[in-house]
């Protein structure tokens, strides 16, 4: 359940919101905005988030922190609550009056209205990531194996050189033999800088992982990413699979973590 929740987080700050029918306040940062949701002493907010200048936020009240006296803007910033220092946000006067002048009544209806927003739209995410777990597990099916992982990555910063690492899990039920990864690597400007042959000695048992890192692939800084093409199996009956498109088997961290860590 933990990797869900923190699955959930990660694809949910992708989401756009929607202030369709939400009588959210729109404003924006300033002066090096920052969101918290506790106090760490006095009016000090405890820092959750860092944003940048000039960064959307959507308002749903204000409230006056007694004790020093420093005004407290309540904002729902990706799916959660923060709070806000006054002085961090940029706001149209009438909208300010608005949410000071707003009274108790106003401020439960607008706090209801943030868990029913975040509720419905959390929903929608979990939909989203079933979805995409069960078109990851189909393809898994159909070709016996799925990427965690296909990178590039700098050998030295002495030395000319780009090494290739790549994850994945045997979702077939033989066991692998050898494996053999084709890569494409791109230069910064979307250009080929040269395609590789790997091969990688297993065992692989069904289920299990398979991780392989091999140095100066390309005697190159000048790889930027790669491009799995094709990926052949021989398993240990002797019989071969060749996969082509292997990019397309690329679940991503994330998500990966998600569908295969164990408890």
């Amino acid at each position: 359940m933990k990797h869900r929740i923190y699955f959930t987080l990660l694809l949910f700050t992708s989401i756009a919101f929607s202030q369709k029918g939400i009588d959210f306040i729109k404003a924006f940062g300033q002066n090096s905005p920052t969101l918290g949701q506790d106090f760490v002493f006095g009016c000090t907010l405890d820092v959750k988030e860092i944003l940048d200048n000039n960064e959307s936020l959507l308002l749903y009240g204000y409230f006056n922190c007694n004790k020093e006296n420093i005004g407290i803007y309540k904002v729902y910033w990706h799916g959660q609550a923060y709070m806000i220092e006054e002085k961090k946000v940029k706001i149209k006067p009438e909208d300010e009056s608005f949410l000071k002048s707003m009274d108790s009544i106003q401020q439960k209806e607008m706090e209801l209205k943030i868990k029913e927003t975040a509720k419905k739209e959390l929903e929608e995410v979990n939909a989203k990531i079933d979805a995409l777990v069960s078109k990851f597990k189909a393809k898994g099916k159909l070709n016996g194996i799925l990427f965690k992982k296909s990178n590039a990555f700098d050998q030295s910063e002495y030395t000319k050189g780009t090494g290739y690492s790549t994850t994945f899990i045997n979702t077939s039920t033989k066991t692998i033999k050898y494996i053999w990864f084709t890569v494409k690597s791109i230069n910064p400007v979307g250009d080929l800088v040269s395609t590789k042959t790997l091969k990688g000695v297993g065992p692989i048992k069904p289920n299990n992982e398979g991780e392989y890192i091999f140095d100066y692939v390309w005697f190159s800084d000048l790889v930027e990413t790669t491009k799995l093409l094709t990926v052949k199996i021989q398993y240990m009956d002797g019989s071969i699979k060749t996969i082509q498109n292997g990019n397309e088997l690329i679940v991503g961290e994330s998500l990966y973590e998600f569908m295969f860590k164990k408890e």
